[in-house]
């Protein structure tokens, strides 16, 4: 941080302070920075609940490679997954209003990912839809 350098100027300021406010003068040489936090608190507080929980067995019928985590059909699994758990979150914690609000910001993109797949693909759409019985709105409107 800022380190007190010996002059004059900086004694006579010093010891015009209170006494439990005078310090020792530090050469700037001798001033270190304080340290970050260790890498690992980093991460265990980032990574702390993310995934746990969420049961992702029906995500692997989607996939079309063993690597394929992207397309869209996966990604509407994966956020049909995680609407489960917090749905069974909310029923125990009925006031949490920010996992409510989290629930309904993947609900909406959800929803998007479901919008543009019946727009590409209309059979893959149903197929989605009837596997993870997620109710048909868009086959009834378009």
């Amino acid at each position: 941080m800022f380190a007190l350098i010996s002059s004059p100027n900086v004694s006579a300021a010093v010891s015009s302070r209170p006494s439990y406010l005078q310090g020792t003068a530090i050469l700037s040489s001798q001033a270190r920075l304080p340290s970050a936090a260790p890498r690992t608190a980093c991460l265990s507080v980032s990574a702390r609940y993310r995934g746990k929980g969420t049961d992702l067995s029906k995500v692997a019928s989607f996939q079309k490679s063993p690597n394929d985590t992207g397309s869209t059909a996966v990604q509407i699994a994966r956020i049909s997954a995680r609407v489960e758990q917090l749905t069974a979150h909310l029923k125990i914690h009925k006031k949490d209003y920010s996992t409510q609000r989290g629930l309904q910001m993947l609900l909406g993109q959800r929803k998007s990912l479901l919008k543009y797949l019946y727009s590409q693909n209309k059979e893959e759409y149903l197929r989605v839809v009837s596997e993870l019985k997620i109710r048909d709105k868009l086959s009834m409107v378009i």
